[in-house]
Order: C-alpha cells, then sequence, then structure tokens
C-alpha cells in the first residue's frame, strides 16, 4: 500500500464522540490529524499555515457559527485544498449544494473508514480506494466462520437430553437445568421482524422425519432475553431400524455476521449515493461490484455486467500504457491514478479520471481490485473553452491600438503587447522582467511610483483614460514623448498586478496647438466682421437719424426715426453679442436696459424709462433677442409717436417676469391709452403687423390688456 504517512488531515466536527470516533480511525489508517470543531477555527488554521494541511473533511452542519459549505467557501477563497464534506443526510439536493463548492467528495456519515479512506484517496488522485473496505469483510468473514456451533439433542418426543457448552452460552441454560425440559422451553426462537413466534425445527423433524432449516432472520432469545441472530439445522437421530429416536439440533451465532451483512448492505447503499463510479473486481477482474453512479455513466446495469471480466466490458484507452502494463503496475506499486478514454455501452466516448487500486486480504495476498472513476469530460470541455478564451484574449490584446503593460508588486514588467513595443521601441522578449522606471523619463519616476502605490492603497479597481492627467514616456532611443494612461489593478492569488493602457498623444497634442491657433485667429476674424457690421449699421442709423431731424414734415420724420430705431436695436443686440463670453446669445437683463434706452434716446422727446426685470440670469440666444428687440422698438416707437401728446412727465414701464417656463414681457406707458379700435388683430398700420407676425415667428402670444390700465402682453415658452 502507498505510504500516508505524509499526508495531514483537517477533521472539522462538531460532534465530540463522533469526531473522535473519525480521528482515530483517521489515525489508525496512518494519516496525521488535527481536530476542530467549528468553522471560524478551521478558517483560521488554514490561514496560518503553521501546519499546512493536505485534505479536509468538513462536516455539513456544525451547530452554531458558519456550517460547513460556508467554512469551505471562506477556505477556498483563502486556499486551494481538497475538501471532502461529511454529513448524516443523502438526499440529493444536499450533495448538489456541495457540488457548487468542490468535488472533491461526499460522504456520509457512519460509512466506515473504507469509504472515508477511499474519499481522502480520490481527493489525493483516487489512491487506494476501498482497500480496507474488502479487507474487513474478508476478515470478518473468516472469523465469523471460525466461531463453533451449538448442539442440542431431543428424544423422539422433543426432550431435551444433551447441551453443549457453546449451546449453553447462547441459550443461557446449563446442561443439568436443561435437560428433561421440552425443546421449546430452551429453544425459544422467533421471526426478527413479525416478532412472532417460528415453529421449531426439531418439532418439523419429528414430523416429516427429513432435515430442516431454519428460516433466514430468526432470533434466538436466550434465558435472560439476551438476543440472537442464528442459523441452524435439524436432523433425525434414527436407530439401526431406521426409525426416528430423537433429534439432533445444530446452530450458531451469526448475529455479528447478520449486523456485518446488514452494514455492508448499508454502506452498498451509501455508495450508490455518491457521484463517482466505484466497482470492484475480484483478482481475475471479475466485477461483484457496480454502484448506481457507473450505471450512470457508463449504461450497464449491474446485473449486465456482475460476473464479467471488466477489461471486456469497459474498453480503455490510456494515453501512455496498455491495459496490461496498467495490472501489472497496479500488482507491483499498489495504485495507479490517471486519466483514460472509455468508451459506454452505447459507443459513446468517455473522459475519465481514474483511481486502480489493489485490494488485500487479512494475509496481505492479493484479492482483488478497486475501480473508481470520475467522467470529466465537461471539465476537459470547460479547460478547453477557457484555453481558447485565453487565446481569444492574447489575440485582442496583441491587436489592440493602446499600448498594454502589465507589472507585479514589485514593479516589474509580466505583460508588453504589440503596440507597447511599436510605442516605446523594445521587444516583448527585452523588456519581460525588467523594471517600469525604463519606460519613465527619470524626472518623472518617483512622482510615478507615488501614483501606483497610492492607487494600489485606494482598493479602486481601475481609472479611466486620461485620469492620471498627460504623462511623459520614454522610448528606447531616449526620446520623451507625451502619453495619456489609465490604470487597473487585479489579485491573483493574493498578489495584486497592475495593468495600464498607454496612448501616445504627440501627434493629438501637435493637433490641438493647431486647432487652438486656428481658432484664435478665427476669433480675431470674426470680432472684425462684428465690428465692421456694427460700423455699417452705425453709419446706416446716423444718416437715418440725421436725415428724420432735416425733415419738416413730421410723418416723414417719424417714419425715419421708426427705421432707425429698428436698425438701433440690431446695433445694441450686435454689440451685446461681441462682447458677451457665450457664441450666440445674451442675457436679458444685459440686453433689454440698453436697448430700451438706446431707442428712447432718438427721438428728441425726454421720457423716462422704468425697469422691473427678474434678478434670475436668463439667456436667449440672437435670433430670439433680435425679433424681440424689434417688437420692443415698435412698441417704444408708437409711444414715442401717438402717447404722449400733452403728457406732463412721461413715463414707459416693462416688466418681465418668469413662471415655470414662460417668459412674459408687459409694456406700459403713462400715455393717453390705446384706443379699444386698435388690437393686433385688426390694424392697419404697419408696426402692429410687423409685431403679430414677429410673435408668431417666435412662437409666442401677444395681447393687449386694458384691465386697469392699457398694456401690451407678450408670452414666449423659454
Amino acid at each position: 500500500m502507498t505510504l500516508v504517512a505524509d499526508k495531514s488531515i483537517l477533521l472539522v466536527e462538531d460532534e465530540a464522540i463522533l469526531a473522535l470516533y473519525e480521528k482515530n480511525q483517521l489515525e489508525q489508517g496512518g494519516y496525521k490529524v488535527t481536530h476542530v470543531s467549528c468553522g471560524e477555527n478551521a478558517i483560521q488554521l488554514v490561514i496560518k499555515e503553521e501546519n499546512p494541511f493536505d485534505l479536509i473533511f468538513m462536516d455539513i452542519d456544525l451547530g452554531k457559527g458558519l456550517d460547513g459549505t460556508e467554512t469551505a467557501t471562506h477556505i477556498l477563497n483563502h486556499k486551494e485544498i481538497p475538501i471532502v464534506f461529511l454529513s448524516s443526510h443523502t438526499e440529493r439536493e444536499i450533495v448538489k449544494k456541495t457540488e457548487s463548492i468542490t468535488s472533491y467528495g461526499y460522504v456520509v456519515k457512519n460509512s466506515g473508514f473504507t469509504v472515508l479512506d477511499a474519499s481522502i484517496k480520490m481527493a489525493f488522485k483516487l489512491f487506494e480506494a476501498n482497500e480496507l473496505t474488502k479487507s474487513k469483510k474478508e476478515h470478518l468473514e473468516t472469523v465469523l466462520h471460525s466461531i463453533g456451533d451449538g448442539v442440542i439433542a431431543t428424544d423422539k418426543y422433543g426432550k431435551v437430553i444433551r447441551i453443549n457448552p457453546v449451546a449453553e452460552k447462547l441459550t443461557g441454560w446449563t446442561h443439568d437445568d436443561g435437560v428433561g425440559l421440552t425443546i421449546n422451553e430452551v429453544f425459544n426462537i422467533i421471526n426478527v421482524k413479525t416478532r412472532l413466534k417460528v415453529e421449531n425445527p426439531v418439532d418439523i423433524v419429528l414430523k416429516t422425519n427429513a432435515v430442516v432449516a431454519l428460516a433466514n432472520h430468526t432470533v434466538l432469545i436466550a434465558k435472560d432475553g439476551a438476543e440472537y441472530q442464528i442459523s441452524d439445522s435439524g436432523s433425525p437421530i434414527k436407530d439401526l431400524n431406521g426409525e426416528t429416536k430423537g433429534v439432533v439440533l445444530v446452530f450458531r451465532d451469526i448475529t455479528a455476521e447478520y449486523n456485518v451483512q446488514s452494514q455492508i448492505a448499508k454502506q452498498a447503499n451509501m455508495l450508490n449515493n455518491v457521484l463517482d463510479a466505484v466497482i470492484g473486481t475480484d483478482f481475475t477482474q471479475k466485477i461483484n461490484y457496480w454502484n448506481k453512479a457507473a450505471e450512470k455513466i457508463f449504461f450497464w446495469k449491474s446485473e449486465e455486467v456482475i460476473g464479467k471480466n471488466i477489461l471486456k466490458v469497459l474498453k480503455t484507452n490510456y494515453s501512455n500504457f496498455s491495459e496490461q502494463e496498467i495490472i501489472e503496475k497496479v500488482n507491483l506499486e499498489g495504485s495507479f491514478i490517471g486519466e483514460a478514454i472509455q468508451e459506454a455501452k452505447d459507443g459513446s466516448l468517455r473522459n475519465i479520471e481514474i483511481n486502480l487500486v489493489l485490494l488485500n486480504d487479512e494475509f496481505e495476498l492479493p484479492s482483488g481490485y478497486i475501480f473508481v472513476a470520475r467522467d470529466i469530460s465537461d471539465r476537459l470541455k470547460a479547460l478547453k473553452q477557457i484555453k481558447e478564451s485565453e487565446a481569444k484574449l492574447t489575440q485582442i490584446i496583441e491587436s489592440a491600438m493602446d499600448a498594454i503593460i502589465s507589472i507585479d508588486k514589485s514593479k516589474k514588467i509580466i505583460l508588453f503587447n504589440g503596440a507597447a513595443e511599436k510605442m516605446f521601441g523594445y521587444e516583448s522578449n527585452d523588456i519581460i522582467g525588467k523594471p517600469l522606471d525604463q519606460l519613465i523619463p527619470e524626472s518623472f519616476r518617483n512622482q510615478h511610483d507615488k501614483h501606483i502605490d497610492q492607487f494600489g492603497k485606494t482598493g479602486v479597481s481601475r481609472r479611466a483614460m486620461g485620469a492620471l492627467g498627460e504623462i511623459s514616456g520614454l522610448r528606447s532611443n531616449k526620446e520623451e514623448f507625451p502619453i495619456e494612461a489609465s490604470i487597473s489593478q487585479i489579485s491573483v492569488n493574493g498578489e495584486t498586478l497592475f495593468t495600464v493602457i498607454l496612448r501616445d498623444v504627440s501627434v493629438r497634442t501637435m493637433s490641438e496647438s493647431k486647432i487652438q491657433k486656428l481658432l484664435h485667429e478665427k476669433e480675431n476674424i470674426l470680432k472684425e466682421i462684428h465690428h465692421r457690421v456694427k460700423n455699417n449699421m452705425s453709419s446706416l442709423f446716423t444718416l437715418l437719424t440725421l436725415q428724420a431731424k432735416s425733415q419738416e414734415n413730421h410723418s416723414v420724420q417719424h417714419i425715419l426715426y421708426e427705421a432707425a430705431g429698428r436698425i438701433k436695436s440690431m446695433i445694441v443686440l450686435y454689440d451685446k453679442l461681441y462682447h458677451s463670453e457665450t457664441d450666440n446669445s445674451v442675457s436679458i437683463q444685459n440686453y433689454f436696459p440698453s436697448i430700451c434706452s438706446e431707442i428712447v434716446s432718438i427721438f428728441p422727446k425726454n421720457v423716462d424709462v422704468s425697469l422691473n426685470i427678474l434678478e434670475e440670469p436668463i439667456e436667449l440666444n440672437a435670433k430670439l433677442l433680435s425679433s424681440l428687440g424689434i417688437i420692443l422698438n415698435e412698441l417704444i416707437t408708437n409711444s414715442m409717436k401717438h402717447a404722449f401728446i400733452e403728457i406732463q412727465n412721461p413715463e414707459i414701464r416693462l416688466n418681465i417676469s418668469k413662471h415655470k417656463n414662460i417668459l412674459s414681457l408687459e409694456y406700459s406707458d403713462n400715455g393717453i391709452g390705446i384706443p379699444e379700435t386698435i388690437s393686433f388683430q385688426n390694424t392697419p398700420g404697419f408696426g402692429l403687423q410687423l409685431i403679430g407676425m414677429l410673435t408668431e415667428q417666435i412662437e409666442g402670444k401677444i395681447r393687449i390688456d386694458r384691465t386697469n390700465y392699457p398694456k401690451v402682453i407678450l408670452d414666449l415658452k423659454v
């Protein structure tokens, strides 16, 4: 057998007696066993790693605190170690619960050391599975067959005439006390299941004059009430003439054997609940045990294969050995662990992880084999998918336009993609293992190291491109160049790895500089154009104003002033746009006071302007303000022309308010008022028509409100 003295096991079991029993069993099997009673202590022991363990036996139900599956999850997050679960439950859902955590094994409590040992060996690549089960069974059978039989003799009337020592011990009746009593008084037997009295074999022999045997499940109740499972037979005692003179009853105590057989049946039932195929053979490779998992994996029913040669039932293809070489290897070394391809009943192939163990009897002579198989087809498929994913990831990294560089905790390069090679001028093979500082200008190295150290302490997984600001790189030819970087960190097996993605922004920096220069030139040109347009409109305004002043005809004079006012509203808007920090908008707080005072100043009459504009700054675009400026010009011009005839202290009032998204402009004066016949829907004048069209153009609503005093109200969505 393979030595296991160097294997250390952590037993996590909260039931002290059961733990002591399991610990003793494992230590008797040659393992070094450490016991803890709760999951928290198990986690601490594993994390300390003062005494590293090779395997953990984990009870699923640990009482208070963490249960077995939670404890296993904590441990596996810290360290990869085979964990075999222990439980008194065999329900499928409980077994499946453990499968999502680890697949090293699931053992039902009180399964016996053979199952414990087999589970351990399976976790160690399935070494020497179920060896002890076979050995114990054979040894127990030998012991049971060596027990002496009890003998009771009766006369032809069924009276006891002799009891041997073994019969005395089993029945509780001494020879002297039993002689003369009827056989039913001394030999009291019942059926173990029904607890009903069984007909005595002596009575049957006396009736039939033939040899009879007891039925199964017969219990002997001794004088003191003790019960024994027995098997017996009764034979007639005949004289020389062939007449029956009595009966000899031979029986033996098979209580131990009966219990063993029950236990074996129970263990066999437990093995039927494990997920691995367990197959037993004799030394000639003939199958004598085939569990349910074997049926599920290979599609052969137990009754179809029992007694057949396993090499013929399961066609096995080992990668480096023939089947005969494997048998010879197991006979020599005691076990074999490896992978193979096996053919199921329907011809389909299975990728199997195999543990083949030689079984010895109590005399250490080979008596058979235990074959434990685990279907790893899904695992190999998953590994293939992982490798394919890794290959795709490598291709993606290599095809990336940005440089991708990974470093370990000592800041040495462990990944350097093709874009990084082009950017820095180094071959990947030459730079792997070198410090990252080799790619950073000397003046920036200390600052860069601090950036990485601080980032590692934050616990943040990543920072986006440009989050580190613009930094510099150093090519192999010592040329410094500007780069933009993003950084991320991950933990692999407890070690922090950093990955940076770098982008050469040399060309972009030059382009941005050129763009800024062009934008500056464009801005100067636009300012010049604005200036010239404003000057041209100012010239037109001046000409119209001078022309108006020189006219004696008041009608012509008013027409010229109206035209000058309209141009003045545009001049004010251009001036505000010219000085505005935004591209194409002006605040109403800045525009309306200026346009009101400028238009009023065109006319010779002095008029006060009263403005009430909300404090909240509101920016409007130039197109909208242009229309509002002309509308306001028309309203002011009408007031200046018609409202203040013989009015002392004339005044124009403009109130601007906002409710939700509606901006309201209320215009009024203290003049003679607006005639009842005048409205925006019915007006002969060009000014009011223009106001109506402009209002419609800007999707506003305008009306004349004569409540309290005449006023024009314009509502506009902003």
